[in-house]
């Protein structure tokens, strides 16, 4: 691809003293001959290289150079165009499919995968090997289930979804009645509901509601290893970081990011455009346009251990003054 084409595809503006037929990508510390490097701020100092073609928002003083608006997005847009995945076709002759299956245009099945009864997948769904479809389950228009997914009877999955391996949608929300006979298990008869546009990483699980609907807004992004609790509800736009877990009933408006291990309580509501800083415990309501946040980043162990000797100290230094 030429680079003239690449500046086109991207919006961006070209300085380039040679239009140089680019093959891929490569990263800025590891630079080969034919290939884009993405250059930030971080990357300023180093020797720019005549057979390579830099793409940055900032002005280089480089042989070859694309300026653009959002660096990010560009990349994406680049990653798209040069790396391309062959799409699987055709229904595999091992895999197990049920009674009333409805199959649209396009339908890949992979080997070893089982659909349920009465099972929709609708046109381009691409089913990976070894998942596990139950029964009633509706799947839209150009959804990616990769290998080892398990998506429970009665699910509802939008168009334009991609679930990575290991997820598994629609288990038994975790809830249990104590009476005088012991535990007794609450039988969850919701479902979940994905809309359009959703990511959801590997090792994932979101459970299904215990009467009603555990939903995840349209376009919502959902890392790896996220834990999602019976009846919650994800609004549009949020972003749910890695070891993110929310307890049941939890609401969430739209536009909202949760970093990394931000653990949420029951039935708490976090409104919309929120932010919540990674390890923060959210045991009340969060109003909407702010940030939050009560993590504590990791400090030297000696000085630590003499911060909480102090923090022991607290009540009685404040009954003190109080008293004085």
């Amino acid at each position: 691809m030429k680079i003239s084409e690449i500046a086109s595809l991207l919006g961006g503006v070209s300085n380039c003293k040679n239009d140089l037929d680019i093959i891929g990508i490569s990263s800025i510390s590891s630079q080969k001959p034919n290939t884009a490097v993405f250059v930030d701020e971080r990357h300023k100092n180093f020797d720019f290289k005549q057979d390579i073609v830099y793409i940055s928002e900032m002005d280089l003083q480089a042989p070859n150079v694309i300026k653009v608006k959002n660096l990010k997005y560009a990349m994406a847009v680049l990653l798209d165009k040069l790396y391309s995945e062959e799409i699987p076709k055709g229904i595999s002759d091992k895999a197990f499919i049920e009674d009333g299956v409805n199959i649209g245009k396009d339908v890949y099945i992979g080997a070893f995968a089982y659909i349920g009864k009465n099972v929709n997948l609708g046109d381009n769904v691409l089913v990976y090997p070894f998942t596990y479809i139950g029964d009633n389950t509706i799947v839209g228009d150009n959804t990616v289930i990769y290998s080892g997914v398990h998506i429970y009877k009665n699910t509802v999955i939008g168009k334009n979804v991609i679930i990575h391996s290991g997820a598994v949608i629609g288990a038994d929300g975790f809830g249990y009645a104590i009476g005088p006979e012991g535990i007794k298990k609450l039988k969850h008869i919701g479902n979940v509901i994905i809309e359009d546009d959703v990511e959801i990483g590997a090792n994932t699980t979101i459970d299904r509601a215990l009467f009603d609907n555990t939903i995840i807004g349209k376009s919502t992004k959902i890392d790896n290893l996220v834990m999602i609790g019976h009846n919650c509800k994800v609004g549009q736009n949020c972003f749910l970081v890695s070891q993110v877990g929310l307890s049941g009933s939890v609401n969430i408006g739209d536009n909202s990011i949760l970093a990394g291990q931000v653990g949420v309580a029951d039935h708490v509501n976090i409104g919309s455009n929120v932010k919540v800083a990674a390890k923060s415990g959210v045991a009340y309501d969060l109003p909407s346009n702010n940030t939050y946040g009560a993590n504590l980043p990791s400090i030297e162990w000696a000085k630590w251990r003499r911060v909480y000797v102090s923090l022991l100290k607290l009540p009685d230094v404040l009954k003190k003054l109080n008293k004085s």
